[in-house]
Formats: C-alpha cells, sequence, structure tokens
C-alpha cells in the first residue's frame, strides 16, 4: 500500500509539472550608445572620458540588479565597437564608435542580447560592423538583425528575435515573410519577436511608416512588436491580439551629453506557453525611467523614477495610446496591462 502510494504521488508531481505554463520574462530597453564621436571622444563630458574615469559597471550602475531577475535583457546597440576609425562614413552627420572592450559594460550591467540592425552600426562602414559583431561574439554576448536571427530556448520553449531598421525593412520583408513560418515550423520555434528600428525624430507620435511595419511584421507571425529610433517614448497598439510598443526610447545614450528628452522606460514582456510550447497569451509591464540623473547634462547612467516623474513617462506614452493606459503603481515601479491572450 505504501509503495503504491508512492508511486501515486510520484505521477501525480509528474503530471503537474507536465501541464506548468511556461513563462518568458524579457526585458527591452532602447538605444545603446557606447562611445563617442571621434572629434569629441577626448572631451571631458564625452562618454569616452567618462568610461576613463568612472570604470565599466558606472553606466548600468542603477538598473543592472532589475535586468538580473528577467530571462533575457535586450537592447539596441546604437554605433560601432571597434579599435579601428579606418571606413569612416564621412557623409554621415552623427558617427559613434567605442572600444571592443565596452562591450563589457553591458556584461556587468546583465544585458545578454542586442540588436545590431540600426542606423549606425555602419558608422566605419563594413570593418566596423564586423569589428562589433566580433566583439560582441568575443564578449559571449547574442547580437540579432540584418536576416542574423537570435534563437532562446527555455524549458523547451523556443523565441526566435528578429530585427529591421527602416532603410532594409521593405526590401527584406520578402525574406522576413518566408523566414517566420520557416522557423515555426522548420526551427521549433514558439514565438517571434520581431524589433524595428523606425520612426520620426522627437516626435510624440508614431508614423504611418511604423504602423505598416509593425502590422506586416504581424501579418508574417510576428508575435510581439518593439520599436525605437525617435529618442522619445511613444504609444502602444494591439493588433490582431499581439502588442506593439512604437517606441521605447533611448536608455545609455552616449553620444551625446545633452539631455533633450530625458524620459525613457524600460518594457517588461511576459511570454506564457502551454507545456507543449504553445503561445498563449503575453503581458506587458512599463516602468518609467530617466536617461540621465539630471537634465542639466548627460551622466549617462539611466535609472528608474518614481512619482510625479514616473507619471510624465506615461502620460507622454498615453498621447500616442488610444485606450487608457492602467495608472503607475508605486509599490510595483510600474503599469502593467492587462493580459493578452491569444484569440
Amino acid at each position: 500500500m505504501r509503495r503504491f502510494l508512492v508511486m501515486f504521488l510520484c505521477c501525480m508531481l509528474c503530471l503537474s509539472t507536465a501541464l506548468a505554463d511556461v513563462t518568458v520574462n524579457i526585458s527591452f530597453a532602447g538605444d545603446v550608445t557606447l562611445g563617442s564621436e571621434e572629434k569629441k571622444r577626448n572631451q571631458e563630458t564625452s562618454f569616452v572620458s567618462m568610461v576613463e574615469k568612472m570604470g565599466y559597471e558606472y553606466f548600468f550602475a542603477h538598473v543592472k540588479d532589475f535586468f538580473a531577475t528577467d530571462d533575457l535583457t535586450v537592447v539596441n546597440l546604437e554605433g560601432v565597437l571597434s579599435d579601428s576609425a579606418k571606413g569612416e562614413n564621412t557623409k554621415k552627420t552623427y558617427r559613434f564608435r567605442g572600444a571592443p572592450e565596452y562591450t563589457e559594460i553591458l556584461k556587468l550591467g546583465n544585458v545578454e542580447v542586442v540588436t545590431v540592425a540600426n542606423n549606425h552600426t555602419q558608422d566605419f562602414g563594413e570593418r566596423g560592423y564586423n569589428d562589433t559583431l566580433m566583439a560582441l561574439q568575443r564578449a559571449g554576448l547574442n547580437a540579432f538583425g540584418n536576416k542574423m536571427v537570435y534563437t532562446y530556448e527555455k524549458d523547451g520553449v523556443k523565441l526566435a528575435f528578429i530585427s529591421m531598421n527602416s532603410t532594409t525593412f521593405y526590401p527584406n520583408r520578402k525574406w522576413a515573410r518566408v523566414e517566420i513560418p520557416r522557423l515555426k515550423a522548420e526551427e521549433g520555434v514558439d514565438a517571434v519577436i520581431f524589433v524595428v528600428h523606425a520612426g520620426s525624430e522627437y516626435s510624440k507620435k508614431h508614423t504611418a511608416l511604423q504602423s505598416d511595419y509593425a502590422h506586416t511584421a504581424i501579418d508574417m507571425g510576428a508575435d510581439l512588436v518593439v520599436m525605437h529610433h525617435p529618442h522619445v517614448v511613444q504609444g502602444i497598439e494591439i493588433y490582431n491580439n499581439r502588442s506593439i510598443v512604437y517606441s521605447i526610447g533611448n536608455f545609455c545614450f552616449g553620444g551625446n551629453k545633452d539631455v533633450r528628452a530625458i524620459e525613457t522606460m524600460v518594457l517588461k514582456a511576459e511570454l506564457t506557453f502551454a507545456d507543449d510550447g504553445t503561445y498563449k497569451g503575453q503581458q506587458l509591464s512599463l516602468y518609467p525611467a530617466h536617461i540621465s540623473g539630471t537634465q542639466e547634462y548627460n551622466d549617462y547612467q539611466p535609472r528608474f523614477v518614481t512619482g510625479d516623474a514616473a507619471r510624465e513617462v506615461l502620460r507622454l506614452v498615453q498621447i500616442d495610446t488610444k485606450f487608457d493606459l492602467p495608472p503607475y503603481n508605486e509599490e510595483t515601479g510600474c503599469a502593467t496591462l492587462d493580459y493578452l491572450p491569444v484569440q
């Protein structure tokens, strides 16, 4: 009888474990520029000078503990990591470069994944772009973008990350329309995260082109769309029971010592899956933050904010959102949207 009871309890335990949902927690932060313009890198207030003065751990000191609690932290790496300035595209107004060793800033900040599909990874041509990818690889960091897909697996659930910028979206649309279904059918991917670098800089509202990018991505099979590039926060849309976040703003933006827009946010996305990998739904939480500890100058040290400062960030998001956002919760430090199940 005792042996039968033990076997029964073991079976029930295995059954309950097998039927448990799997939740994947992903934190998204915006534009991260780990470098300076060539002509300004020796200035006392430049990002490069701040690295020499404060060390690598300084920049993500206020957010690293938060990022340590998720499964993945994803940022947009906007710039080049290379020891060489050769290949600099002098036709561009702004070109950002940092040392390959600056990958340590990301690692100490508990960032595991970056997208390299943006308008600054080619600031120093193909050499700079390739040097950046090599630096990330040597540091054990994952990158995606420009037809380079990153896959992540947790407890049998597999996610794929795809990223494009505004100049490559339409040329690569045919590839994505084939690749997303292929990833789900042949690679066992259960959900696809689509990150897009697009929009009008410093605009409070997203553009029609951003909407077209996002809707097209979801129509092709993406399950969540996250955007950046406008340098400010923008709104949220629900389309075909999938979330679109039109801009999460800057984050650790080393390219400019001035602060034009201090508000940003960290997006926490919780995706749930059945035990067989079937995607069930998602829930988003918005964590208001500032890119700097002061408005007078950029200290390159993003941090979460509370109170009126937090509510101001959410007010800016609401301007571009057609439905009412939930209020900021002082206890949780965020505004959590309703759970969005798959229809």
